[in-house]
């Protein structure tokens, strides 16, 4: 064996965000078993709205609007698998994504 032999690792972190809790639920089943994710807190966005732009200010709507969160990190040697896991990201409908790829020296 070599002395001082460094191997390359790669660290990929996805921060994840939905307003549909079941699309963001459906990404955790394509995590491999070893990686779970970290549920953040909920965003709840409250606003409100006159029913009719003249006159009745009394009438009003409220809405909320609500932001699921998950964050996660996978840890390959091969570029290759974080590659395909980010590619099968692209396909979940409704859960944006920022995802942070970092390399990493380690000694063997």
């Amino acid at each position: 064996m070599e002395r001082g032999k460094k191997s390359m690792i790669y660290i990929c972190q996805v921060w994840s965000v939905s307003t549909d809790f079941k699309s963001l639920n459906s990404l955790s089943l394509l995590l491999p078993l070893s990686i779970s994710s970290t549920g953040l807190s909920t965003r709840i966005k409250r606003f409100t709205l006159l029913r009719s732009p003249l006159g009745n200010k009394a009438a009003k709507d409220q809405f909320e609007r609500r932001e699921y969160r998950s964050y996660f990190t996978i840890k390959s040697q091969s570029p290759a698998k974080i590659l395909a896991f980010i590619e099968i990201l692209r396909y979940l409908n409704g859960v944006k994504f920022k995802v942070v790829l970092k390399e990493k020296n380690i000694k063997i």
